[in-house]
């Protein structure tokens, strides 16, 4: 009786050792998926930033930049020169 006692005892000790094993590892693997699925994300935003950055950075649209640039600066300099009007730049200092 005491043998049979103490192999029931071992039994279940071990099928709730399993069990716990059995659920960490399930715990684990849906913390993965979920760590995965986050990389992806990241991964994801990341691409996009880089696609917008070498979109904006390419040679053709800052070309275009800069020559729009140009022009409105050309566009607010020789009427401010016609009018006889200085331009300077003073720096604003703002207490802290």
């Amino acid at each position: 009786m005491l043998k049979i006692l103490t192999c029931l005892i071992a039994f279940f000790l071990t099928a709730g050792l399993l069990f716990g094993i059995r659920q960490m590892r399930l715990d684990l693997t849906s913390q993965s998926a979920r760590i995965s699925a986050q990389i992806a994300r990241h991964k994801q935003i990341l691409w996009d930033q880089q696609t917008k950055i070498a979109a904006d950075t390419n040679p053709q649209a800052l070309s275009a930049r800069l020559t729009a640039l140009r022009t409105q600066d050309a566009g607010t300099q020789p009427a401010a020169a016609s009018r006889g009007v200085m331009v300077y730049a003073t720096p604003v200092f703002k207490s802290p």
